[in-house]
């Protein structure tokens, strides 16, 4: 029964199979990796072409990554959108090998996982750390008053307490599911929906927050997922700013209970579609 569900051997075959005959793709997508990094330290450092602006300063701090955390997500969101091509055997166009080589649903899962988030994570690391070790000696030469500063420790405390652990793991998610439900175009349609169910989210907030206040002229809130803070200005133009006490709840809804249903409907799509 085991055996019948996952077997290691197998999934090897499976992998070797999926790289040898995919190579050319995850080649582009490295290649594409690289040039999103070029893009950021691009944006990053396009403030200081202006000579005015550069003259007044004293020093110039860089932070390396924001290209690496920005990167990470978007590496994670397209490989999972592309999922569907991982699950050939529920492609109409069965080739030799796939045919020679029967796969369950979760080793094609484990599979489609294992490409979006460890191994373009480990990717998108690896280049991010790659184009800053060649352009790092560019950028102090162009602009001497840039400061660099790789702080590892800062950078994995900002990973837990912002945004892009949710981009990660309760997002990708859902680009992974979309890859099985929409057939084209699964990354613009599952971004679509994605970028409409935070709007109804955030209007959600505004409306409710507005409610409990009725003394508040201006409500504003955070708008990405989960309500961290908000900004109260009152009718008497008092201005109230407080955190929520309900930050661990809302990190562990999107980075543990959203990511694993989405994972599970996804699995569950991949054995519909084989049946």
């Amino acid at each position: 029964m085991m055996n019948d569900l996952f077997d290691i051997r197998r999934f090897g075959l499976y992998a070797r199979k999926e790289f040898r005959e995919n190579w050319k793709v995850y080649a582009l997508f490295a290649v594409g990796i690289m040039v999103m990094q070029l893009i950021f330290i691009y944006l990053l450092c396009k403030p200081l072409e202006d000579k005015f602006y550069y003259d007044q300063l004293k020093g110039y701090d860089l932070n390396p990554f924001a290209g690496l955390f920005n990167s990470a997500v978007i590496a994670t969101w397209i490989s999972g959108s592309y999922a569907y091509s991982y699950f050939s055997s529920s492609s109409s166009s069965k080739t030799l090998s796939s045919l020679t080589l029967p796969v369950s649903p979760l080793e094609r899962f484990c599979f489609a996982w294992l490409l979006t988030i460890p191994l373009s994570l480990i990717i998108t690391a690896i280049l991010w750390r790659v184009t800053w070790f060649f352009g790092t000696p560019f950028i102090l030469s162009t602009f001497p008053k840039v400061i660099i500063r790789m702080d590892y420790e800062k950078a994995f405390r900002n990973v837990i307490q912002t945004s892009l652990a949710i981009g990660v793991f309760g997002i990708s998610g859902a680009f992974m599911l979309g890859s099985l439900i929409f057939r084209k175009y699964s990354f613009f349609k599952t971004l679509a929906i994605g970028l409409g169910a935070i709007a109804l989210l955030y209007v959600f907030q505004q409306k409710a927050l507005t409610a409990i206040l009725p003394n508040a002229d201006r409500v504003e809130t955070s708008p990405y997922p989960g309500f961290i803070y908000a900004s109260v200005r009152t009718i008497s133009k008092l201005h109230l700013q407080f955190g929520s006490t309900l930050d661990l709840p809302y990190l562990v809804w999107w980075m543990g209970c959203l990511p694993v249903i989405l994972w599970v409907a996804t699995y569950l799509k991949i054995k519909e579609k084989e049946v």
